[in-house]
Parts: structure tokens; sequence; C-alpha cells
């Protein structure tokens, strides 16, 4: 705010108020007719003295008596000073407060609001395992994604998922909030659109779309950079939870250049996938979650299952930095990115730069 301040002081320094005299507003210079710096300052900082300065100041041509043309020059004086405020760019203040119950929400948030304009972000913005952002989110306040915590800091606008806590979003409607709802991404299509929906809603347009363009530059050079045989992958998860066809997995996958073997096998969404197709189908490429040392589960036991050891030529491996897909975001190319290399080693591109089969 401060650069837009010292500039506004500039230009104000050049309007010159030769038609009134020193006796009639104090403070002036009846030399040059110039406000002083430090009632300029105070002017900026405190619009509604500004306003009463013009409305009640008597100001007469120059030369002439008090009760001459006393509303022409304060009209002009008062648009002189508004036209020169409205020309410089927003800040800020002049945004709408945005308070996020949501991690996919927080991260898109954090990716394009300006300093200052989030009230808070949901406590599991945090979390590595589910927010890419998550040292980002340490600089924030966090909710809990309550209705009572909302109605206390009265934001201007609440972004959430369509997958949250119902009763909270029902409610905040319920009470006159203004609520935005993102639904999952489901693919990478999807995410340019919704990076570009979030600009709007926090009034930072070219923000998003800068943003936006970038991720579909970035994702086109990786598409772009596909060749050779695709390898088949699969994500393995606890109790062999799979990401099947209509998954934002699945769209990274493809997107990488590599066949979704449970997609290929008719698996759709987040289903469990059975140990001995696996076992029978020998993918090349198996993408293992990272497991949490401070929250052991029995759920992890299926990824040491001794039938994993006979795939002798299968790749086992994270691949995918923590939470690079959990969300639809533009860091959500890094996922895209990191599945690539892993194709790439597998499977190198022929000279002949052949597309994929």
């Amino acid at each position: 705010m401060l650069p837009r301040m010292n500039r506004l002081k500039g230009m104000v320094a050049k309007v010159r108020l030769s038609f009134a005299p020193s006796s009639v507003l104090p403070d002036i210079s009846p030399a040059r007719g110039e406000i002083k710096p430090a009632v300029q300052s105070a002017l900026l900082l405190q619009p509604s003295r500004l306003a009463r300065t013009v409305a009640t100041a008597d100001l007469p041509p120059c030369g002439g008596d008090v009760r001459q043309d006393r509303g022409g020059q304060r009209r002009a004086y008062a648009a002189a000073i508004f036209v020169l405020y409205a020309a410089l760019p927003a800040n800020a203040a002049d945004l709408p407060r945005v308070m996020s119950l949501n991690v996919c929400t927080d991260q898109l948030a954090m990716t394009l609001a300006a300093p200052g304009q989030i009230v808070s972000i949901s406590n599991l913005a945090s979390d590595p395992g589910l927010s890419f952002m998550h040292e980002e989110a340490a600089t924030y306040p966090k909710n809990r994604g309550l209705a009572e915590e909302v109605f206390l800091a009265r934001p201007d606008v609440v972004v959430t998922g369509t997958y949250s806590l119902h009763n909270t979003t029902d409610l905040l409607k319920h009470l006159g909030f203004h609520v935005e709802e993102f639904a999952y991404s489901q693919t990478l299509d999807t995410i340019p659109s919704e990076i570009r929906r979030m600009g709007e809603i926090l009034h930072r347009e070219a923000k998003a779309d800068e943003v936006a363009t970038r991720f579909e530059s970035g994702l086109a050079a990786v598409k772009a950079s596909v060749c050779g045989p695709a390898p088949t992958a699969i994500v393995y998860g606890q109790n062999g939870i799979t990401q099947g066809a209509g998954t934002l997995g699945d769209s990274v996958m493809r997107a990488a250049g590599l066949k979704n073997l449970a997609a290929e096998l008719g698996y759709a969404g987040m289903v469990p996938f059975p140990l001995e197709l696996l076992i029978e189908h020998r993918p090349d490429i198996v993408i293992l979650p990272r497991q949490l040392s401070t929250a052991p589960s029995l759920a992890d036991l299926t990824l040491k299952d001794p039938a994993l050891r006979a795939l002798k030529g299968t790749r086992f491996g994270h691949f995918v930095p923590e939470g690079a897909w959990s969300c639809g975001g533009p860091f959500v190319l890094e996922a895209v990115k990191a599945l690539a290399k892993v194709r790439q080693q597998v499977s190198p591109c022929p000279s002949s730069g052949a597309p994929t089969q």
C-alpha cells in the first residue's frame, strides 16, 4: 500500500490550491497552495477526513470573497482528488477478505491471494500428506472448518469444497455469508478453469490467468515429450486402494505417458485392487504412498506382502511429491513431471520419436 500512497502524494502535490487563502484552510501554504506533507499523509490514511475537509471548506476564487463560488470550487477539488485516487491500482484493503475451510481451496487461495487478504485457512493445509503447500501454510492463521469461527471472523467470502462439512456450509448460507463451493478436480483439464474461478472470487483475475496459463503451457510441454511405447503403471495404496478411470490420478498418469492398469482392466474411481491381478499383469511401475512413521497402520501391511517380491522387473516407489495430486491446483504439474521422468527411465524415447502407443 505504501508505494501507492507515495505516488498519490506526488500527484496530490501537483493539484494547486491557489484559490484557497491560508486563513481558510490551515496547513496550506499561501505561497504555492500546496498541502503540507503531514496533512497529505493524514488525509490518505483517513479518507473520511478528506471528504469532510472538502465538504466544509469555503474555497473562493483567487482574490475573491469567501462567499463567492463555494460549491463549484469544492466540487472541482473533490473531483481532482477522486480521479487521482481511482487511477491507482487496488491493494489488499480493497480486495474481499477470504476464509478457506478446505485443503484444496486453501492452496488455490494461497496461490492467488494478495498479502493480507486471507483471514484463515483450514488446519489440514499444514498436513504434508494432503497439502503440497504445507510449508507456505505455516504463515497463515488456521481454522477447523467450524461455522462459529466464520461467524466471529466475518470474512467477505468463504471458499470450501462440495465434499466438506455440509452442515457448516448450509448454516453459513442460511446466515447470509457469501459461500463459494469447489468440486474436487477429477481431471487435469478442469484445473485451469478452477484457478481462474478462484481469481474472480478474490478479484485477482490477472494473477489467476498468469498461473493458469503457466500450468497449461507446462502440461502441454510434458505431453509433447511423450514418445515410444507407454509403460503400464498403477497406484497401489493402503489396503490395495487404487485410482481407476475418472480420477485425478488416472488423468495424471495418462498425461505422463503411462497406461493406468486399473483403468485398462475396467476399474473406476478409488477402489480396492486385488493383489492377484497385480501379480498376474505385472505392471512396469507401481506407485506407492508415503507411509506415516508416526501413525503405523495394519493397512500398510498390504504393501509388504511377500508376493510383491515376485515382480522382479517392476519398479516400486513413491515417485510423486507429497500432496502433489491430492487436490486440483497448479502444483499437480509436479506430479505429471515426476511420473514422466519415471516413464522416460523405464521406456526411453527412441531416436525416431515414435508416437505413444
